[in-house]
């Protein structure tokens, strides 16, 4: 029996959302910033798997059977979409070889090191995939789109402030993992008794990469590197946007720490 002719076996329903949760997300890179999440139709999304695999599906096969309705489709849509990676795991990668190479400078100085290599490395990762852009907007479309139930729009906002504060506790994380291994901590003059200062930075940082993503989607000349006199003997040295950006937060909310162990060799 030739391949063309050999029975089809049966997705299981997880196989099968997975399949046209994947038609769905390439159809929302291939349109970019211009999608609206209810223009995510089943027929639309069918018909870009039919073309792009050779695969048929049909809504009977998964209305009622996986999705109850074409709006509970677009929603678990965009929830897929705000689930791309993260970034984290590439800068602690990188935060973790400028911590070893700065071994000998103060704290400070391995702090604005660390911050020029490692969040470069955070923002390639949004940068390398057009879904991220897409998201950004589509996000807000959903949560606030008239059309749909406001109980299917407090869902979603619900659900995306899950999502956002687990990437915010991975980031809180790092960032403090690294201020004790290099004796810095929040201001205590800036932050009153009971709020992280780690938490804030996290915030304003994950703001200031969306922006600067979504700012240099169609030019990355829109906002050059700069060359400022951060060299140990004050050389030039490039910086990202970003990642100037971020010196700027962690200058302004972070002092050193007196009572940290500087001889510690523990990396973050």
């Amino acid at each position: 029996m030739d391949d063309d002719t050999r029975p089809t076996k049966r997705r299981s329903r997880e196989e099968l959302r997975d399949l046209v949760l994947g038609a769905a997300l390439d159809l929302i890179r291939a349109e970019g910033l211009g999608v609206e999440p209810t223009t995510v139709t089943y027929q639309r999304v069918f018909d870009h798997l039919e073309e792009r695999e050779g695969v048929r599906v049909t809504r009977a096969s998964v209305h009622e059977r996986i999705w109850d309705s074409q709006e509970h489709f677009q929603h678990d849509v965009l929830l897929r979409a705000s689930l791309s990676e993260s970034g984290i795991p590439a800068t602690t990668d990188v935060a973790i070889e400028t911590y070893e190479r700065t071994v000998g400078l103060d704290s400070v100085a391995r702090m604005m090191e660390m911050t020029r290599s490692a969040a470069p490395a955070n923002l390639a990762v949004s940068e390398s995939d057009d879904l991220f852009y897409s998201w950004v907007g589509m996000t807000m479309s959903m949560a606030r789109d008239p059309r749909l139930p406001a109980s299917t729009r407090q869902e979603f906002a619900e659900a995306t402030s899950t999502l956002y504060a687990g990437f915010s506790a991975q980031t809180v994380a790092l960032l403090r993992s690294i201020g004790s291994a290099i004796g810095m901590r929040p201001r205590r003059d800036l932050f009153p008794a009971g709020v992280d200062g780690f938490e804030v930075i996290a915030q304003l940082g994950i703001a200031l990469s969306e922006g600067i993503s979504v700012r240099t989607r169609f030019d990355k000349g829109e906002l050059p590197d700069v060359e400022l006199r951060t060299g140990p003997d004050g050389e030039l040295q490039s910086w990202t946007a970003f990642a100037a950006g971020y010196w700027a937060l962690l200058n302004t909310f972070l002092e050193v720490d007196p009572d940290a162990h500087r001889d510690s060799t523990s990396a973050p």
